[in-house]
């Protein structure tokens, strides 16, 4: 039997309220063990269980530590991309008076790293609020507002404070450069160039900063320094997407032939996002042309790209390709079809779906026909027009669609593809309200889709024909355009439809253009000769080519209705009295003459043909633009 020494046996209980204190201050000294080993689970929990039962001193020093253990393991989480696991560590934070406000700067980190933006933003917006030194957190929520709000004006803002104690961050002035480009197109042209040549003086040799200032440099047509830029981005590797963007700037300054030859980088962008090329280019590449290939004697496919717009405008350079090979056949978009076989090319033309069933030498992108044609600005084939449709379609969809009678009839396209909103070409509907308005006006829209809902919004005092519905391939948009008197239209494929049908146009431009219109004043826009443009003088400035082109419209009302009245087909209720005079002198020079006063001798007295009832009623106002 073993024994025990009775110098162990303890009679006296210990008493409780110490023993309390004892185990708290071990559970101190174990949480803080714990967390300095990185056992963070163990201790923080630990730490949690002992602050209820703490007196003030204790409880402020210890909280003090727990709440420094926490910070360090959700930044250890963060780091490792545990996000959520970070947020919840915050979270418990916060249940504790006193902890630090950078918890609100880490949270908004954390939500924007998870991708709840909006959550980022207030927590970033509280930090910013209660903050004495914020100027870091202007660039967290520059950059969440830039990237996932998407608002560049607010960005802007944000940036610009940020800049206050980030002087030699060329990051920040190259974003503030590239924002207000983007945001402004021409406006505060002297902040663009500043902002992105601070930039360059800090980061020389950073590629983006030398594309950004090239661009910024070319849009404003500082055409010298532009191309100093752009030569010192070729030294930098530089990318495909810079090479294109090299191309348009050439071809936008009327550099036809190394223009072109950049532009071909296009299928190999690395910001292509989800734009997708016809099959051919990914699984055919071998019989693709390329410059050094010799075409004479050979069978040549000319294969749409993209757009039904691009494929309109360089199915012009059929006629030139085909004197330097032996033949040429064309795959075009099954929308075309109909419309380019009326329009007697000389070609085959096939779909898409053909193309594993034919046999030719090599296949040529539409887009660098250029290269192969050798075309120059001043040699563009076929500016006049190069599509037609027959006459009886156009008189079967005109008696089917259009309605009968003698008021003035106006096409318009307002809108394009999404490709064209990120480019400022669409312009806001209601600022062709005032055309919808006119008397003796007919507006028809030859919209398709109506992306933003805008033709449902139209005043009830403003007129729009929605003919686009009645559009089934662009046939049936060439038989409509021929219906019309005018088309009114912005940058999108319906003007490259009236432009190679030859139809009279007026071309609403934006300040800044896509990189093909290089002439966008004068009586044309050389690629097509029926397009008169009309262009803001700066960015969105909408209303001031709109007010010349209601100008003209209001003119061409004016002459039609003189028209009708010489030939008595109409009788005005409100004649607009000095303005068919002018229209009437004007159609006497134009026609040379031609409508001459007949002269009758009856018992004695002069008549003459009647051209003059407008002088026996009250002239009408003319109508001011808007």
């Amino acid at each position: 039997m073993v024994q025990i020494s009775k110098r162990l046996v303890v009679s006296r209980e210990i008493p409780l309220d110490e023993s309390k204190a004892l185990i708290s201050s071990l559970d101190t000294a174990l949480a803080e063990y714990y967390c300095l080993h990185k056992d963070y689970d163990k201790g923080l929990k630990l730490y949690r269980e002992i602050l209820p039962k703490l007196n003030t001193e204790e409880y402020n020093r210890t909280l003090s530590a727990y709440i420094g253990f926490s910070m360090q393991y959700a930044q250890e989480m963060s780091s490792n991309k545990k996000f959520i696991e970070a947020i919840e560590i915050y979270r418990d934070i916060m249940k504790y008076s006193g902890y630090p406000i950078n918890v609100y700067k880490n949270i908004g980190l954390c939500m924007k790293a998870i991708g709840n933006a909006d959550l980022a933003i207030k927590f970033l917006k509280r930090f910013e609020e209660i903050s004495f030194d914020k100027e870091d957190v202007y660039v967290y929520l520059a950059d969440i507002t830039y990237t996932d709000i998407k608002d560049n004006v607010k960005a802007i803002e944000y940036y610009e404070k940020a800049l206050l104690k980030n002087q030699d961050n060329f990051s920040i002035y190259n974003m503030l450069g590239h924002l207000y480009s983007t945001c402004y197109q021409d406006k505060y042209k002297d902040k663009q160039i500043y902002y992105l040549t601070k930039a360059f003086e800090l980061a020389p040799q950073n590629r983006i900063v030398v594309k950004n200032l090239a661009y910024v440099l070319g849009k404003f047509d500082e055409i010298e320094r532009a191309d100093e830029f752009y030569a010192k981005l070729m030294y930098l590797n530089p990318t495909h997407s810079d090479l294109h963007s090299y191309g348009a700037y050439l071809v936008k300054h009327q550099r036809f032939a190394e223009g072109f030859k950049f532009l071909q980088h296009r299928f190999q962008k690395e910001d292509l996002g989800n734009v997708a090329f016809p099959q051919i280019y990914l699984t055919n590449k071998k019989k693709r042309w390329n410059i050094k290939l010799n075409i004479e004697n050979k069978h040549i496919l000319v294969h749409f790209e993209q757009g039904f717009g691009d494929s309109i405008m360089f199915v012009r350079f059929l006629d030139e390709l085909k004197k330097r090979c032996a033949k040429v056949s064309l795959v075009v978009q099954d929308g075309l079809i109909n419309l380019f076989q009326s329009s007697d090319l000389g070609v085959d033309i096939y779909k898409e779906a053909d193309v594993p069933k034919l046999s030719y030498d090599y296949y040529v992108p539409m887009m660098d026909l250029p290269i192969i044609c050798e075309t120059k600005p001043t040699t563009i084939p076929r500016a006049e027009g190069y599509l037609k449709v027959s006459r009886d379609r156009i008189e079967a969809y005109r008696k089917e669609h259009i309605n009968d009678n003698n008021k003035l009839k106006i096409g318009i396209a307002f809108e394009g593809t999404l490709a064209s909103k990120e480019t400022d070409r669409d312009i806001p509907l209601h600022y062709l309200y005032g055309l919808m308005r006119l008397p003796d006006v007919e507006v028809y829209s030859f919209q398709v889709d109506d992306l933003s809902n805008q033709m449902d919004r139209i005043p009830e005092d403003a007129q729009l024909i929605r003919l686009g519905r009645t559009f089934h391939n662009w046939e049936d948009t060439a038989c409509a355009m021929n219906c019309m008197d005018l088309m009114i239209t912005t940058d999108n494929g319906v003007m490259n439809l009236a432009g190679a049908l030859g139809i009279k146009t007026f071309g609403l431009f934006n300040r800044i253009t896509e990189w093909r219109w290089f002439k966008t004043q004068g009586e044309d826009i050389a690629w097509y000769k029926s397009i008169k443009p009309f262009q803001a003088p700066t960015a969105g400035a909408w209303e001031i080519p709109v007010a010349l082109v209601m100008k003209e419209v209001e003119e061409l009302r004016c002459k039609k209705l003189a028209k009708e009245i010489k030939l008595g087909s109409k009788v005005l209720k409100t004649p607009v009295k000095e303005t068919v005079k002018n229209v009437e002198v004007e159609e006497k020079t134009e026609k040379k003459n031609t409508v001459k006063t007949t002269v009758k001798k009856t018992s004695g007295a002069k008549t003459t043909k009647q051209a003059k009832p407008a002088k026996s009623t009250k002239p009408a106002s003319k109508k001011k633009s808007v």
